[in-house]
Formats: structure tokens, C-alpha cells, sequence
């Protein structure tokens, strides 16, 4: 007698049209980053070491407020937004379809149709496919709009050369009448960017949909959540709606928060050392390095480790209620779009 073939593991995870995941990305991840713009104003002032002078946030922040008013807080804000909705829908859509494609012929029974089912096992290989779109994502969409990216440093450099768009692109040109400067620094720029979504994005999604779909989960924590709330409302498909809502809320937030500082923690010194490095020369103060190693080394000697994780706290403060809010956005606007366009 055959006996009955084991289920495949389950999964919350769903495939939306490609232009649901460009609108999307582009809107989730450019409002998220506007509304928690102040927070990276300061870090990218700590970053470049030009305001050491203000050895706290707060006498940081008065700076700011007493120069620029509450406008310099949103500095270069808007040349980020034109930059980040493009470069977010971008590399949002390469992210899904080559998650998917990857999914679809490398994960489970796709890759081994002999093999039985194992939650524990699709679980690790999603997670590595999950990290190889996001560095094909990031490298793609990164090399895309990295001049843009170049003049908006600038233009929150503080710098007074550096006040309008044109004039930022025009100056930056000026220095060696060609484009080598809009590329200055790319190649540490994709060195930051690519860890950075490829931990982000693939730490959400394995830990959100462990929290959503794992069977270890349910039993041992939502059971006994929901248990006391089923003897008060009984059951019913509201219900089941209720805890589905909880549920999708609780592995959101967990998984942003775990994305957010699992990102700062192997990507952030990247991130100061491509900040330095497209600054390199500009500002008076401002040395000039040779490349990614020489500006860590620098760092590592003058400043120590604490010198790779400047701004790193304030850092921390934006980036994980960003991360969260980004993916209820997107996965918000997602959810809007297919059901109602």
C-alpha cells in the first residue's frame, strides 16, 4: 500500500504583479526614509567627523536647529526622495522576481523532488536565495543611481558651495570635467549597499515568515496567546482574521526590528567609509584616501572601532522604526493594489 506523500511545508509568502512590487517598493521605501529623514541628517554629519566639536546628539542637534532651522533637518531630503523612489522600485522588483525565480527551481521539491518535505531545511535554502537576490538587487539598482547619490552628500554636507541641486552637479563635474566624480566611491558604495539589503532583506523575510508559518511557532507561542482569547470570543472566521492580523503585526515588527540591526551591525562601517570616501578632499578638514581599505585603517588608527560605528546609536533609532515601517508600507500597498486596481 503507497503511503500518502508528506505536505509541503507551508508558506504566507505571495508573488504579486511586477508593477505592484515597482509601486510599491517605490512608494513604502521613499516615505519611510522622508519621515525618518532628521535622523539621517545627523548620522551622516557624525559620520564625516566635520562636527566632533558637538560630542553629544543633543548640542548636535541645536546645531543644526540654530544654522539651517528646522529645514536642515530634512536637508538633501528632497534630492533623496527623487533618488530613493526609482532605486527603491527598482531594486524592490528585482528583489521579488529574482527571489521567486530562485524559489521556484532551486528551493524543496524544485530542487530535489526525491527529497521529503522539511520546514526546517526550505527555511535555510530560502534564506540563501533570499540573500543572492538581494546582492543582485542591490548591485543593479545601487550602480543605477549612484550620482544622484553623489550630489545629495554633498548637498547635506553642510558645505555652503553645496546648496542647490544644478549647481552641486555642476561643481562636481567642474573637478575633472568628466563623470569619474559621480562614480567616486561607488565601489564602496555597492560594498555597503549590498551587505546591507542582503542581510535586511533576507533576516525579515526568514524571521517573519518563521514567526507566521513555522509550526514550532504557532504551537508554542500563538496557541497559548490565542488560547484564552478563543474561551472569550469562541471561534469563527472573524476570528481566525483577528489572530491572522495579530500574528502578521507581531512578525512584522520582529522581523524589521532583527533586519534593521542585523544590517547596522555587518554593513555600517561600510557605510561610514563610503560617506568619507565621496567626501574625500572636498571639505577643508576632509583628507583624502586611496580607497575603502585606507579609509578604514585611517579610521581604525585615529578613531578605533568606535570610529566604524559613528552614529551607529542615532543610526540605530532611524533604521529599525524605518525597516518596520517600510515593510508595512510595502507589503500595505501590496495587499491595496491587488485587491482593489
Amino acid at each position: 500500500m503507497a503511503t500518502a506523500a508528506a505536505p509541503a511545508p507551508k508558506t504566507s509568502e505571495v508573488q504579486h504583479a511586477p508593477w505592484v512590487d515597482v509601486v510599491a517598493g517605490g512608494s513604502g521605501g521613499s516615505i519611510a526614509k522622508s519621515l525618518l529623514s532628521p535622523f539621517q541628517r545627523i548620522v551622516v554629519l557624525q559620520q564625516l567627523g566635520e562636527h566632533r566639536q558637538y560630542n553629544s546628539m543633543g548640542k548636535l542637534i541645536r546645531h543644526i536647529y540654530e544654522k539651517d532651522g528646522l529645514r536642515g533637518f530634512w536637508k538633501g531630503n528632497w534630492t533623496s526622495m527623487i533618488l530613493r523612489v526609482p532605486y527603491s522600485g527598482i531594486q524592490f522588483l528585482l528583489y521579488t522576481q529574482t527571489k521567486f525565480f530562485f524559489q521556484n527551481h532551486f528551493v524543496g521539491a524544485a530542487a530535489d523532488p526525491s527529497r521529503p518535505p522539511s520546514a526546517n531545511a526550505e527555511m535555510v535554502e530560502k534564506f540563501v536565495m533570499k540573500c543572492g537576490a538581494g546582492g543582485i538587487s542591490a548591485t543593479v539598482a545601487g550602480a543605477l543611481v549612484y550620482p544622484g547619490e553623489v550630489v545629495r552628500l554633498r548637498l547635506m554636507s553642510g558645505d555652503p558651495q553645496y546648496r542647490k541641486i544644478m549647481a552641486t552637479v555642476r561643481s562636481v563635474y567642474k573637478e575633472t570635467h568628466s563623470l569619474k566624480n559621480f562614480y567616486s566611491g561607488l565601489g564602496a558604495s555597492l560594498m555597503q549597499r549590498v551587505p546591507d539589503i542582503l542581510v535586511s532583506f533576507a533576516t525579515y523575510e526568514t524571521v517573519k515568515y518563521a514567526i507566521m508559518d513555522h509550526p514550532g511557532v504557532d504551537f508554542y507561542f500563538f496557541q497559548p496567546l490565542f488560547a484564552a482569547y478563543h474561551r472569550y470570543r469562541g471561534a469563527g472566521a472573524e476570528v481566525a482574521q483577528g489572530e491572522r492580523r495579530v500574528k502578521n503585526i507581531v512578525a512584522t515588527m520582529a522581523g524589521g526590528s532583527l533586519a534593521a540591526l542585523a544590517s547596522i551591525a555587518v554593513a555600517f562601517p561600510l557605510d561610514v567609509a563610503k560617506r568619507r570616501l565621496g567626501m574625500s578632499g572636498m571639505l577643508k578638514s576632509q583628507k583624502r584616501y586611496s580607497g575603502v581599505r585606507d579609509v578604514l585603517r585611517t579610521i581604525y588608527a585615529e578613531e578605533g572601532v568606535r570610529g566604524w560605528y559613528a552614529g551607529a546609536k542615532v543610526e540605530a533609532l532611524r533604521c529599525v522604526p524605518q525597516v518596520v515601517l517600510m515593510w508595512f508600507l510595502i507589503e500595505g500597498i501590496q495587499d491595496y493594489l491587488t485587491k482593489h486596481v
